[in-house]
């Protein structure tokens, strides 16, 4: 290799700035500023940085990450990374991460948690410095042990009963009593709600509030929950036409994809929505916004998810060596009320 490919060293800069290599060391390692900084004269440390970048000198990151004990990367572990709703918080937890000068790896468990265990140890293996997690059925243990070893770790969008973990999540109940809320106002009554079948702390508040806002409203006769394992159509399809002998006037779906296959399923019957039936449901979308096919959505704070989860986990890494308390933060849904075909969406906030 010629001397021009040659990599450059502190020597390098030493010799060029003409002084000690320590020297150099202490700059390029920041240990000339702050307050525990080593006494560097300023316009000396102004020199070497001036001759490091003349020189293009590039650190070590190796030897970086072995002084300092921190890679500057973070684990980002959710559902399904191609969902919008977690792709559109990963994107801001990326975004943020970067002007932290961290970086962020990313994937998803398909809610399995076999996976989330394997995605765990891959992230650690390649030493990242803590975790992002959308927790799922069957982790609790897993979740629970990474804590017990003091590893950072939040929690994103749902929660694990019982255990001490920082968490992001949104006031679910009250998110599900407000969609229902809509659809009471509007006159229906026979109100019956699509919901999965898995024990997901997010899914079983919504599911809270539906419940509640149909029993204060003197609709708890017309209470009904249909659990699906998964929203295969075929199986909507199937409830949606045995709720229709039941004269079912509305639905609340608990997710945003079981909402989309709702959708499909009706127009795939010959419905028209919302003549034939009505529906709410969880996350904006730009087929509701336009053919106005909602009564009424959630429009969760995406942004306040992502940087509210980075920043918890930033402030666990810096400090990792002193017991911090749990922080869990409760996010303010948006209750977006469509009032008819003619009409702009309303923004309602709903208070936590």
């Amino acid at each position: 290799m010629g001397e021009r490919n040659r990599k450059i060293t502190i020597k390098d800069i030493a010799a060029e700035a003409g002084v000690s290599i320590a020297l150099v060391s202490f700059v390029m390692n920041g240990k000339s500023e702050g307050k525990n900084a080593y006494r560097v004269n300023k316009e000396t440390a102004e020199r070497i940085r001036s001759v490091a970048e003349r020189l293009n000198y590039q650190p070590n990151e190796a030897a970086r990450v072995l002084r300092s004990g921190k890679t500057n990367a973070v684990g980002v572990i959710v559902s399904d990374i191609s969902n919008k709703f977690f792709a559109d918080i990963a994107r801001c937890i990326e975004d943020r991460a970067y002007k932290h000068k961290y970086t962020v790896l990313f994937g998803s468990t398909d809610e399995n948690p076999q996976k989330l265990e394997n995605l765990i140890d891959v992230f650690r293996n390649k030493g990242v410095d803590g975790l992002i997690v959308v927790p799922c059925e069957g982790a609790e243990q897993t979740l629970r042990k990474l804590a017990n070893e003091n590893f950072p770790l939040v929690l994103l969008d749902r929660e694990v009963p019982g255990a001490e973990l920082s968490s992001v999540v949104l006031n679910n109940r009250r998110a599900g009593y407000q969609v229902a809320e809509v659809l009471v106002r509007q006159g229906f009554r026979r109100i019956e709600m699509v919901s999965y079948s898995m024990n997901l702390s997010n899914i079983r508040e919504r599911e809270e509030g539906y419940r509640s806002c149909m029993t204060e409203n003197g609709l708890g006769e017309y209470v009904r929950i249909h659990h699906l394992r998964h929203e295969r159509l075929d199986r909507i399809v199937e409830v949606l036409r045995d709720a229709r002998s039941r004269q079912v006037e509305a639905f609340v779906f608990a997710t945003n994809t079981l909402a989309m296959q709702g959708v499909t399923a009706m127009f795939r019957m010959g419905w028209q929505v919302p003549r034939d039936c009505s529906m709410v449901c969880f996350d904006t979308n730009e087929a509701f916004d336009l053919y106005h096919t909602a009564a009424a959505c959630v429009s969760q704070p995406i942004e306040r998810f992502g940087a509210e989860a980075l920043d918890l986990l930033l402030k666990s890494i810096e400090h990792r060596d002193q017991p911090m308390a749990c922080t869990r933060v409760v996010l303010t849904p948006e209750i977006v009320e469509y009032a008819g075909a003619e009409s702009l969406p309303e923004v309602v906030s709903a208070e936590v």
